[in-house]
């Protein structure tokens, strides 16, 4: 073969940074192929390679005969006798083929396709080792293009993706603009290695808190634990083996100076930065700053009550309760906001609290279906064929590291607002107040899976004669398993909404799904009123 087509090779390798090895294979493969396509059998053939001479070769093992039928496995004694001077009939010898002369253009066809698909497939997989065993890193890109709202990061050699969940509400980016991301995942894809990004995960603010403070990255401050809702607070809690080292006082910084450099990264995002201490009742009080704490007092089932002044009772819950939901995930139990009046009556209170402990005690046995009252036979069959056998089940049901429950207190509100506002096209811009309140006056079912929300739907019903089931979905990741049809057969044999005269449903997709559990078409469309305001959630009130 040619000098100056393998020299060629070799230059195309060294660009997409290819080793010599694996050209050398690459050009195997497509001579193989090639062969096989010009005379159909490739078994008495083989690849010389000739590092001195920077050379190719195809050596084929033939039989000697008079006059050969197969010019593939077989040569005449006449032009045997050229190759090898004592050779006789019968004989098999290696015989040198000149590719250029030897393959029809069909062939020669084959072998560059060959050469280019293996070429770019060495290449998928020098980018893919690159990045895989990186997750958890920090990266710089840029903005590259987005297609709706995920961004597409230019990484170097690759492109990497940061979809819309894993970006931060409060930020915006224009084709051009750095972004610092975490290597959250990398996977293999036809298109070659497919790098997700984040800037919404924990992590990430770890991977900055490593970056800009000098103790943390020696080891001298570790970080405990980091919990996030992005865009609105992080919560970080920090220690030191070292008496000497004031761990929340390294990772502010003098006038915090230290901090201020990640909350400009996170664009003005809140970061509370807390001493981490086993003492449960201390890392409670720790975790509610900025709020004050009066008191702290553990409760039976695990958790405690933190008891405030009026006066920083809301800013202990917080906006929206994201507060100490971040405090109770950062303590990794429950914690209970009261003000001491309402402590006080909480206390007075206590043969109703014995009463609902009891109720809802872990250690009861469970409830069979049959007792509870008004639930037909047919409905039990199809509860059980469900998978559902009492009823506790019917409050949160567990498969395949799978939850769905109906327990408000589990919502994650944040993710579900997150969904509806940017993704469903009905509720697009609704006002996170709008989602909780929608939440707090409907049945809703959450689906979660590893204690991630994925999934949700409520209804909206008088559990008497009418139900409206809305803001159905599951995330994009996780559709194909079959966990919608989970879901609908959780809400369609809920003991409230048995024996209702009608079901209302507003849907554009999944038609199919919602026919199998009765739903038609309006069959009388004429008489059926509306008043919608599409603009309701983005129109400015004057």
């Amino acid at each position: 073969m040619s000098n100056n087509f393998f020299e060629a090779l070799h230059q195309i390798a060294t660009d997409k940074g290819i080793t010599r090895d694996e050209i050398e294979s690459i050009v195997e493969s497509a001579m193989l192929s090639a062969f096989k396509k010009q005379y159909g059998a490739i078994e008495n053939v083989k690849v010389a390679f000739d590092r001195d001479k920077n050379t190719v070769k195809i050596v084929t093992k033939k039989m000697v005969v008079k006059r050969p039928l197969n010019p593939a496995e077989e040569i005449s004694f006449d032009k045997a006798l050229f190759i090898k001077k004592d050779v006789k009939l019968g004989d098999e010898i290696y015989v040198e083929e000149n590719p250029f002369d030897s393959f029809g253009r069909i062939a020669a066809q084959t072998a560059k396709q060959v050469i280019i698909q293996k070429i770019k497939e060495a290449e998928k997989n020098i980018i893919y080792n690159e990045y895989n065993g990186r997750e958890g890193e920090l990266i710089n890109g840029y903005l590259q293009r987005r297609t709706r709202d995920n961004l597409f990061v230019d990484l170097g050699r690759t492109e990497g993706l940061l979809p819309a969940r894993e970006q931060s509400p409060l930020e915006r980016y224009k084709i051009g603009d750095r972004i610092k991301a975490l290597i959250l995942s990398v996977q293999r894809s036809s298109k070659g290695p497919d790098v997700i990004l984040s800037r919404a995960h924990p992590k990430f603010i770890e991977k900055l808190f490593e970056m800009e403070i000098p103790e943390i990255y020696d080891g001298i401050v570790r970080i405990v634990k980091v919990v996030r809702e992005a865009g609105l607070r992080t919560k970080v809690a920090v220690t030191s083996d070292r008496d000497d080292v004031d761990s929340v006082g390294a990772c502010v910084g003098m006038k915090g100076i230290r901090i201020q450099s990640i909350v400009r990264e996170i664009e003005g995002e809140k970061i509370d930065v807390v001493e981490y201490y086993d003492e449960k009742k201390i890392m409670a009080s720790n975790a509610l700053t900025p709020a004050r704490i009066k008191e702290v007092v553990e409760t039976s089932d695990g958790g405690v009550i933190a008891v405030v002044d009026s006066d920083q009772y809301s800013l202990a819950v917080g906006k929206s309760g994201h507060n100490v939901r971040l405090a109770s995930r950062l303590c990794g139990f429950d914690i209970d906001i009261k003000t001491e009046e309402d402590y006080q009556t909480f206390l007075s209170s206590s043969d109703s609290r014995a009463l609902v402990d009891q109720l809802f005690s872990k250690d009861m046995d469970e409830t069979p279906l049959e007792e509870l009252p008004d639930l037909e036979p047919r409905i039990i069959k199809i509860l059980e064929k469900s998978g559902i056998f009492s009823v506790e089940e019917l409050v949160e049901k567990s498969f395949d590291g799978f939850l769905i429950t109906t327990d408000k207190s589990k919502l994650d509100i944040a993710a579900i607002h997150h969904f509806l506002s940017k993704y469903t096209g009905w509720s697009d811009n609704i006002p996170y107040e709008k989602v909780k309140t929608s939440i707090d006056n409907s049945l809703n079912f959450g689906l979660f899976h590893s204690g991630k929300q994925i999934g949700f739907a409520r209804i909206i019903s008088d559990f008497s004669t009418i139900a409206y089931l809305g803001d159905v979905y599951v995330l994009d990741e996780y559709r194909g398993q079959g966990l919608s049809k989970k879901l609908m057969d959780c809400i369609m044999t809920h003991p409230n909404l048995q024996g209702l005269r009608r079901w209302i449903l507003l849907t554009s997709t999944a038609d199919w799904l919602y026919e199998k559990y009765g739903f038609i078409k309006v069959p009388s469309p004429e008489i059926y009123m509306e008043l919608f305001d599409p603009e309701v959630y983005t129109r400015k009130e004057v």
